[in-house]
């Protein structure tokens, strides 16, 4: 029987319109096809903050990104780690075989929706739900159209692993968390790789409605979720019923994982320094060890003293910060947020060794030459030494040593201020404001603000120019050395002491106390002070407040004293015989000589003019007016010890007697020195060279010199043995 006419037409126009719509359709996927493009590009971009991470890769910081949400992408996600598993289990069942959209599912979608009349089961796949995080938009038809495209071909340029890595980075996971590092940390203070079966399954039931399942305020449904989870991963054979069942049992615990916040004062100046802009993970140098002993020694020596500490470290080779410790309480609102390695202070005398070794350079100083240590006035100003007193004349190495101020207005007046200071900018010490007018001969004692940071980064790299630089290797070997760094110490102790020379400071009316030590190896810088700006605390001093702290960090960083030291002398640095009165090379009248450093073709090679021989034939010393002024009206140069410190604490290996090696300053160019050892005389010896002073007992001693002309000098100390070291041991 025929189909009626209007029948036949009704079915051949649905046929035109089927294949209308074919045609449309393959047109619209062509098209498509060819316009969209895979949101590769766009998957370097997270909704992630900074994290900031020491040297090993450890996280220090971890700063919140766009809507304060905790975002820590970027990790591996091995395929056989549980968290993986449970994602493709619950999530899309067919990731591994489909090609970025799954047919079936979206059969099944559809036609449970027309049943149902309504959205029963979602057909997206882990691809379609990845390129929809890593460019968001609102769940529409073309959306969706579009999702498809972008699955298929973003499938065709990247693996599978990556794939799940980008949804492993950017799922929401509740509160404030996206990603599973940051879901996987704070929830179970875990890293992703050591969730256990049970935990992985509570994270990924999680991603298909975070806050509903949010497991701190709906446990219930979490757990719910979760034994969903299991029970597909157990369908699907990712887990042995077995493991199933026990990670059923276990109740979830919670351990929320705080962001990690150390090393705040080192963070908040790496941040803005280090960082470049627009990162969002930086590895910074800092070492966590000698970060840690910072901590450590800056914290006890501010609960010691009651004064706010700060100390840094720098690696001498590349100038890298490994290390910045305040003692203030961060939180402490607001000075605790201070950073006091940033603050610029009065330097005190740390700049004396700059100073020094410029001087050396350009030809205006000898080593060793004897330079007045007598008051003058400068105006209204009349400087002095930190003790009070002074000598009339001292050796300019021995000024350095102890910090002399008077005679370093002779090395600076030597210079010019104008170019001290432009040896101190070069050094990223003095900025364009310092000027010779401002600062005048006062840059001598320190008269300059800078940051202890600053100071440090300056004598790092002056210890790198110490390896080829002569006067820079002059200046460490005169403030280096077993006997200087004891005096330092105070004793021993038990471990071997390592070589490095140090430069202590104190500013004006005890502001700010500086140390700073170097090797060819490190830097370990020490300022303290109150933060307060107090001022005329004497327990703040260099020697006494910051060095000992500089020292322990130091000797913490070398516990067996394995610290570097500088090889081989730079070419120019020679021995030349001088006068052993002034320094200078010697004329015929000197009456002692001795061996000194020198850089060749630059120390002054004028000769010595003080010793002048008279008509009957005897030499006498002619000193510069102002001298020989002082030692006309009586004044001489006051003995005093260099080594042992007064009242240091020496501790010895092996029996007694024990050797104490003395040596003083202020002698006359051969005088002889009549020494008693706790009153009791033990011998003469030229004062040219260091004194064996023998004790037999500990406890407290003492050790005087007397000069022909009646001066004399006493230094009182303590001696005790080594804890633990074994009777009859050798000596160090």
């Amino acid at each position: 029987m025929s189909r009626p006419p209007r029948f036949r037409r009704l079915a051949r126009a649905a046929a035109r319109l089927a294949a209308a719509g074919a045609l449309a359709g393959a047109a619209a996927f062509a098209v498509s096809w060819a316009v969209v493009e895979a949101p590769v590009e766009a998957s370097e971009t997270y909704p992630e903050g900074l994290v900031l991470r020491d040297r090993e890769g450890a996280p220090l910081r971890i700063r919140l990104g766009p809507g304060d949400v905790d975002c820590r992408p970027r990790r591996a996600a091995p395929p056989d780690e549980w968290v993986g598993k449970a994602i493709v289990a619950s999530e899309d069942k067919r990731f591994y075989r489909h090609r970025g959209a799954d047919l079936l599912a979206l059969a099944r979608a559809i036609a449970q929706d027309v049943v149902f009349l309504r959205r029963v089961s979602g057909a997206s796949t882990i691809t379609e739900q990845t390129v929809r995080l890593i460019e968001p938009h609102p769940r529409t038809l073309k959306s969706k159209w579009l999702e498809f495209f972008q699955a298929l071909k973003i499938e065709r340029v990247r693996s599978k692993d990556w794939i799940l890595a980008q949804y492993l980075d950017r799922a929401p996971f509740g509160g404030n968390y996206v990603g599973i590092e940051a879901a996987a940390r704070g929830w179970f203070d875990k890293a992703p790789g050591d969730l256990s079966l049970g935990e992985a399954a509570l994270l990924a039931g999680m991603v298909q409605a975070p806050t509903r399942f949010r497991p701190d305020i709906h446990m219930d449904r979490a757990v719910k979720r979760r034994d969903y989870v299991l029970s597909r991963m157990e369908a699907l054979g990712m887990a042995t019923p077995a493991q199933v069942a026990a990670a059923r049992a276990a109740a979830p615990a919670l351990v929320r994982g705080r962001r990690p916040f150390r090393a705040p004062h080192y963070c908040d100046w790496a941040a803005r320094a280090l960082v470049p802009e627009g990162a969002h993970d930086a590895t910074l140098p800092l070492d966590p060890r000698a970060q840690a002993l910072a901590e450590d020694a800056v914290g006890r020596a501010s609960a010691r003293l009651g004064a706010d500490f700060a100390a840094v470290v720098l690696d001498v080779p590349t100038g890298d910060v490994v290390a910045m410790a305040c003692s203030a309480d961060y939180f402490r609102d607001p000075a605790g947020q201070v950073n006091a390695a940033l603050s610029p202070r009065p330097a005190g005398s740390t700049l004396k060794p700059f100073f020094f070794a410029r001087a050396l350079e350009r030809g205006l100083l000898a080593p060793t030459e004897v330079l007045p240590d007598l008051p003058k006035a400068f105006g209204a100003y009349l400087p002095a030494n930190f003790s009070g007193g002074h000598s009339a004349l001292v050796r300019a190495d021995e000024a350095l040593v102890s910090s002399l101020n008077l005679p370093f207005y002779e090395v600076v007046r030597r210079l010019g201020p104008a170019d001290a200071l432009s040896d101190l900018r070069a050094r990223g010490l003095a900025g364009e404001d310092a000027t010779p007018e401002k600062h005048g001969l006062g840059i001598a004692v320190g008269n300059l603000d800078v940051s202890l940071l600053a100071l440090a980064g300056a004598y790092a790299a002056f210890a790198r120019e110490a390896e080829t630089n002569a006067a820079a290797r002059i200046v460490s070997e005169i403030l280096s050395g077993e006997a200087r760094s004891l005096a330092a110490f105070g004793h021993v102790a038990d471990a071997v002491l390592p070589r490095a020379a140090w430069k202590t400071g104190t500013s004006a009316a005890h502001r700010d106390a500086w140390t700073v030590l170097w090797t060819p190896g490190e830097v370990v810088a020490v300022r303290c002070g109150h933060a307060a700006g107090r001022f005329g605390d004497r327990s703040i001093a260099g020697a006494s407040a910051a060095a000992p702290v500089a020292w322990e960090i130091f000797r913490a960083l070398h516990p067996s004293g394995d610290a570097p030291w500088y090889g081989d002398a730079p070419p120019d640095l020679v021995l030349r015989r001088v006068c052993a009165a002034t320094g200078l090379p010697p004329s015929p009248d000197c009456p002692e000589t001795r061996l000194a450093w020198a850089i060749a073709g630059r120390t002054p090679a004028r000769p010595c003019t003080v010793h002048v021989r008279g008509p009957d034939g005897a030499v006498r010393g002619r000193w510069p007016a102002s001298v020989q002024a002082a030692l006309d009206a009586g004044a001489r140069p006051a003995l005093r010890f260099l080594r042992p410190a007064e009242g240091a604490a020496l501790r010895f290996s092996g029996e007694p007697p024990w050797t104490v090696s003395c040596t003083v300053a202020g002698a006359a160019a051969g005088a002889a020195l009549w020494w008693t050892v706790d009153g009791v005389p033990a011998g003469t010896a030229p004062a040219s060279r260091p004194f064996a002073a023998e004790v037999s007992s500990p406890g407290p001693h003492a050790v005087s010199c007397t000069a022909a002309d009646g001066a004399s000098a006493t230094v009182r100390f303590t001696v005790s043995p080594a804890a633990g070291w074994p009777r009859g041991g050798r000596r160090r």
